[in-house]
């Protein structure tokens, strides 16, 4: 211990504390031995994270006799970063010549001895590729090579890489030999210098899942499950198997708010790019950069493709800080970390002004055992004081209903299927929650649930396009808003261009084709390689129950298409229920409004409490639905009876008065 003083502050602090008391309201419990008095560094695991509150304020330390006891979280911090100019800058160009390449040779002085983390090239030239060698000299020392064939760059839509990084090593001097072998020289003005940090905080890795992945309009958007809530996270790496690539991104985790619908908070923003140099060499950026904790489990990447096909991105992994909290352990045993009270208040202890001691002091480092049920847990009700009645509702208008099928009271989550899909707005504005005559108020989760349904599949050949392959596809219902489609396929080596489409009537009844959407499937032969599938999105159009998927060959022999699979975006809707009485769920009224509930106010705490599962019974029509606008009535057989009737009374009203032919 480098400062016994730290021992009695922190007992003077616990004996401020109150002294032991039951914690019902804590859901989870986890072991700590702690083998000696001391100064303890307790890593807290992703499960206690996943467990614990986004602002971590319900976790609770008790003593072996069950005393609440002051604890510090240490938060990882490393130094601003410290930048500099390069001094005595002198560029040169070298004329090609038998045994030299034509190239640009900057020489700087670094005016410091300290290690350096990384260089940075100023250049004022706009669009641009080349390779650069960096070499590094000490007083009466020979220059040495630090890195050979880096590739810098800057392209016209923003991505550049003029940052290299150095073994953090101290150097007197520094050398540059840009190529211009491949491309005439550029103009640079300087060189900047970044200091190494001795301070770099300690990471862990992590896994990230990849959910499905939803393309429109040339933007990719990637689900990536973290699995854990509350992680502080570093960096997120991707994996990407194209060769050579650049796409702008943008990073976000979605969070809950009294706004309906929820916000995505961005994270981070910026180019992932891969490039090649010259000789074989390449450089990329892949790593997104976060460092700040993330409340929730699903991140959300965004990238910008432009006309050029999708990222082939194969996984994902993150790098995480530890959560750590520092106390001082005044006695050996077992004790005890609680968490899982949503409603905790956060502690207040007289700590903070001993952080900086604290971080310096040694100390054991311990985890927790395994996360554990408290046997005394109170299940504590679900949003206290927050009345969920709802004002009277006219259900007249309403087309369906379906009957609500909860376990219990409580919070309850209702997943919408196909058919409430089918016949709700695509705004879902008319969905009502009613029970006895009255609305209960409801909220839509952050996220969907992305759903596969396979649709009948048979191929049609059309004799007039016979280079043409054509599949009638074939949905059980109607109007279903769907994403995207996905099909497999056992040809080894094709591109093809793929088109949806459906047969619609426009309002005078006449036949047209609407184009719903098209999407380049190529597939390369690349061993070992893991064979793509089609991705065609369909940016939530509501398709008939039988459209059409079409491909041209060309001069190619036609290719197998297989396992055609539609995806629909299933929403959530979370409320609390307090009655046993019979519970329905109203939708096809293409008139109704958004309701607006003041349960929105609560919209984090309805969201972040544990839900019952409630299922969704068979479809009642009510009503007959509503023809659509692209949809026209055959109309009465008596109205097309008098239509006829008319016709013919004016054909005899016309023969009467045309003139009769002269004898």
């Amino acid at each position: 211990m480098k400062s016994p003083g730290v021992f009695l502050l922190l007992t003077g602090g616990m004996l401020a504390v109150a002294p032991a008391a039951t914690h019902p309201a804590w859901q989870w419990e986890q072991a700590v031995q702690v083998p000696a008095a001391g100064m303890v560094r307790l890593d807290l695991p992703p499960p206690t994270l996943n467990a614990s509150r986004p602002d971590l304020a319900d976790l609770r330390l008790l003593s072996p006799t069950g005393v609440e006891t002051p604890y510090l979280m240490e938060v990882p911090e490393s130094a601003a970063p410290r930048e500099m100019k390069a001094v005595d800058f002198k560029a040169t160009l070298v004329e090609p010549a038998p045994a030299t390449a034509a190239a640009t040779v900057l020489e700087v002085g670094t005016g410091t001895g300290e290690p350096i983390a990384a260089v940075t090239l100023e250049t004022p030239a706009r669009e641009f590729i080349k390779s650069v060698t960096i070499e590094g000299r000490r007083e009466g020392t020979d220059w040495q090579a630090l890195a050979t064939r880096e590739v810098i760059f800057r392209q016209a839509g923003g991505a550049e890489r003029l940052r290299l990084p150095l073994p953090a090593v101290g150097w007197q001097r520094l050398r540059f030999t840009v190529s211009d072998a491949r491309s005439g020289p550029v103009a640079f003005t300087g060189v900047g210098i970044l200091l190494a940090d001795s301070r770099k905080p300690e990471t862990v890795g992590h896994p990230v899942g990849l959910d499905p992945v939803m393309e429109s309009s040339g933007t990719t958007k990637l689900g990536m499950a973290l699995l854990v809530a509350n992680l502080h996270l570093a960096d997120l790496k991707l994996e990407v198997t194209d060769p050579v690539f650049s796409r702008h991104y943008s990073l976000g985790v979605i969070e809950n708010s009294a706004d309906d619908p929820p916000a995505i908070k961005p994270l981070a923003e910026g180019t992932l790019y891969r490039v090649l140099g010259e000789q074989g060499s390449s450089a990329e950026q892949l790593v997104i950069p976060i460092h700040q904790r993330i409340p929730g489990r699903q991140l959300r990447l965004t990238l910008q493709n432009g006309d050029s096909p999708p990222l082939s991105i194969t996984s994902a992994s993150a790098r995480r800080y530890p959560t750590t909290l520092a106390y001082y352990a005044p006695q050996p045993g077992t004790w005890k970390l609680l968490t899982g009270n949503s409603m905790a208040e956060t502690p207040r202890y007289d700590l903070a002004p001993l952080r900086g001691e604290l971080t310096k002091a040694d100390g054991q480092r311990l985890s927790p055992g395994p996360l554990q049920a408290k046997a005394d847990f109170q299940v504590p009700p679900a949003l206290p004081g927050v009345d969920p009645a709802g004002a009277s509702i006219d259900l007249t208008e309403w087309g369906f209903r379906r009957a609500v099928q909860a376990p219990a009271t409580g919070v309850i989550r209702i997943e919408l299927d196909p058919p409430a899909l089918a016949h709700s707005n695509t705004s879902l504005s008319d969905l009502r929650l009613v029970q006895d005559g009255r609305q209960l108020p409801y909220l839509l989760e952050s996220d969907p649930i992305l759903r596969t349904i396979q649709p009948a599949s048979a191929a049609h050949a059309d004799p007039q396009r016979p280079n043409v392959s054509r599949w009638q596809l074939t949905l059980p219902l109607d109007n279903l808003p769907v994403t995207d489609l996905l099909a497999d396929s056992a040809s080894p080596l094709f591109t093809r261009t793929f088109v949806a489409t459906a047969e619609r009537k426009d309002s005078l009844g006449n036949a047209w084709t609407q184009t719903l959407g098209t999407a380049t499937w190529t597939r390369t032969a690349s061993p070992g390689g893991q064979p793509n599938s089609l991705m065609l999105g369909l940016a939530n159009t509501r398709l008939p129950a039988t459209f059409w998927l079409e491909t041209a060959n060309g001069d190619n022999p036609p290719i197998t298409v297989d396992n055609i699979r539609i995806r629909y975006a299933a929403p959530l809707l979370a409320a609390k229920l307090v009655s046993a009485a019979p519970l329905f769920l109203y939708y096809g009224n293409p008139e109704a409004s958004t309701p607006a509930y003041d349960l929105r106010l609560v919209r984090a705490e309805l969201l972040a409490a544990d839900k019952l599962s409630a299922t969704l019974a068979a479809e009642e029509t009510l009503r007959p639905e509503r023809r659509r606008n692209d949809e026209v009535s055959p109309g009465s057989p008596w109205l097309w009876a008098a239509l006829a009737l008319v016709v013919v009374v004016l054909l005899v009203v016309v023969a009467r008065m045309l003139p009769k032919p002269v004898a």
